[in-house]
């Protein structure tokens, strides 16, 4: 969330101490990164006023932040991704192709905006990335452009909240179309409601059937908090990140998914704090997470889940325990 925050700021500076490596480093980008005049007219003035929409954008500058900060792909499929028209779609995008990263969930057409993102990691693996706008409200979807055949925007994707035999089979196709180029496959829905602590039922009902389509992780966005994480058949659900920057203030943090072939091996979550643009490390509050993990469990209970922290916990006390007997 860069608007309003001076390209100038040190945004990422301090994260510096937290050394972060990883052969893949994913992020979504909230906001048009553009000096375009082109406001979308979808968003209407009336709304802009109530502040029931918002219309946003930031200092191209920051694409340097973005790489100093190590980025290797973004995700565009989001509500404000069109908030400055075609022109700020396009700059966009140049800025993020002489950058050299990725992204995927945007595009001239509705082709291209649902071209997968593949990165290839320092092994050779090619790791696919595919954003989609996920509101389950049709009327809020029309509002963020959606691309179609012939006109640019986001890429749109809900099923409508149904998760049957048919939807599944919809999904299936997905998967497996991307997975003649690739490896690996990340979901980047954007999707459930502002604010919320713990995901809509769409949200689970989706994510969960995009790991039975074949997807091997789905990492989502939107809420600006973060949700609860599991980890279903083996592979993980993010249900949301929540911000790792902004004008205001909150908490956050970066989640590092370790993977051995096709299979999660560890995972752990890295806490920040941010305030007016500028995003530090802190002590994650993994006890709040947890007990979040577990209103999931019991909200949308499953045989085949189990809370990502409270499995890589359970597996850190195991290793230990090991390390001890032996």
């Amino acid at each position: 969330m860069l608007n309003g925050v001076p390209h100038k700021a040190q945004v990422f500076d301090a994260l510096s101490k937290l050394q972060l490596k990883s052969d893949l480093f994913y992020a979504n980008l909230e906001i048009p990164l553009t000096n375009s005049k082109d406001r979308t007219s979808a968003k209407s003035p009336a709304e802009l006023k109530a502040r029931s929409q918002f219309v946003l954008k930031a200092d191209p500058r920051h694409i340097i932040n973005l790489k100093k900060l190590g980025l290797n792909v973004v995700s565009l499929g989001n509500n404000h991704a069109l908030d400055y028209g075609p022109s700020g779609l396009a700059e966009q995008i140049e800025l993020l192709r002489k950058t050299k990263i990725a992204f995927t969930g945007a595009g001239e057409s509705r082709h291209l905006a649902t071209r997968p993102a593949i990165v290839r990691t320092q092994n050779g693996i090619k790791v696919a990335f595919l954003s989609y706008l996920s509101f389950l409200n049709p009327s809020a979807m029309a509002k963020c452009t959606p691309a179609t055949q012939t006109s640019l925007g986001v890429a749109t994707l809900t099923l409508g909240g149904k998760v049957g035999a048919q939807e599944l089979r919809y999904l299936t196709k997905i998967v497996a179309k991307v997975k003649e180029s690739a490896n690996f496959l990340v979901i980047c829905p954007h999707w459930g409601t502002e604010r919320q602590p713990i995901p809509r039922d769409y949200q689970v009902a989706l994510g969960r059937l995009w790991i039975d389509a074949g997807a091997d992780c789905v990492i989502g966005n939107h809420p600006h908090v973060l949700q609860p994480a599991e980890v279903y058949r083996g592979k993980p659900i993010i249900y949301s990140l929540g911000n790792l920057v902004g004008p205001s203030s909150g908490k956050s943090g970066f989640y590092e998914l370790k993977f051995k072939g096709w299979q999660l091996s560890k995972a752990r979550f890295i806490g920040i704090t941010y305030s007016g643009g500028v995003c530090k490390p802190a002590a994650a509050d993994l006890k709040t997470m947890l007990k979040a993990e577990q209103t999931l469990a019991k909200k949308y209970p499953s045989r085949d889940s189990i809370g990502l922290l409270t499995q890589a916990l359970a597996a850190q006390v195991s290793e230990r325990n090991h390390k001890i007997s032996e």
